[in-house]
């Protein structure tokens, strides 16, 4: 017979798993108080600091936020609470060389299957909406400041099409996580205009609906992101 170790656990997970078990069984609905930390308490017969750690995990997982008068309310995880338990570890990551590399390579990957989701199942609504994320970025181009957010937009843009929230929280994370890629890269020279070159490309995949081709203009733009990175990093070590 085989058997698996028992894990230990604290007081305030146990807490905190029974609640998010009533959350999810729907004994507790989303909108309603949690009772008080002293009924809490009484009912897991356990000390304040269990159940205040206990409320803390549970507000880190998106389960509770706390009102304006102090009481926890029950709340729905989204996607962002998931990625935001992330950041740190992310940052950790982005640290070192390795890390930094394997999160570029992640996001050229997403990117690039986003873009062929966005040629698949793009609206009118959702191409006029690139296109117009396209245009600011093209009266961007000799500002980096507003090319930058241009440039973020953009990429936001396609991401929301088909407005799937997993999509669009992976989006808002990876940008936030590799903000410093993108200031790095925009030292180079001419990496405005051939970025938005790119964009140009993608967006006109997208709008005729070629998900092959957006897949292929998506990867390559970051590919020469990457390579341009490497370029601004050089010469800001030099």
């Amino acid at each position: 017979m085989k058997f698996k170790s028992v894990k230990r656990r604290k007081v305030h997970e146990d807490v905190a798993q029974q609640i998010e078990d009533q959350i999810l069984s729907g004994g507790l609905k989303e909108g309603a108080n949690l009772p008080s930390e002293r009924s809490l308490m009484e009912v897991f017969n356990v000390g304040r600091p269990a159940v205040r750690e206990a409320l803390l995990l549970l507000q880190r997982g998106g389960f509770i936020e706390v009102s304006s008068n102090g009481r926890p309310i029950v709340t729905r995880p989204t996607a962002t609470n998931v990625l935001e338990q992330l950041s740190g570890s992310a940052r950790f990551l982005l640290s070192s060389k390795e890390g930094e590399r394997a999160f570029q390579d992640a996001r050229r990957l997403f990117e690039a299957a986003i873009a062929r989701n966005a040629a698949e199942i793009a609206t009118s609504e959702d191409i006029e909406r690139i296109e117009a994320a396209l245009k600011a970025n093209r009266e961007a181009i000799g500002n980096a400041e507003i090319f930058e957010r241009t440039d973020v937009e953009f990429h936001l843009a396609i991401a929301n099409t088909g407005d799937n929230a997993v999509f669009k929280a992976l989006h808002a994370a990876i940008a936030e996580w590799l903000f410093m890629q993108r200031k790095v890269s925009l030292r180079v020279p001419g990496v405005e205009a051939r970025a938005y070159k790119s964009h140009e490309e993608i967006y006109g995949a997208i709008a005729s609906h070629q998900p092959e081709k957006a897949w292929l203009a998506m990867d390559q733009h970051l590919r020469d992101i990457i390579d341009s990175f490497q370029k601004g990093s050089l010469h800001g070590d030099s």
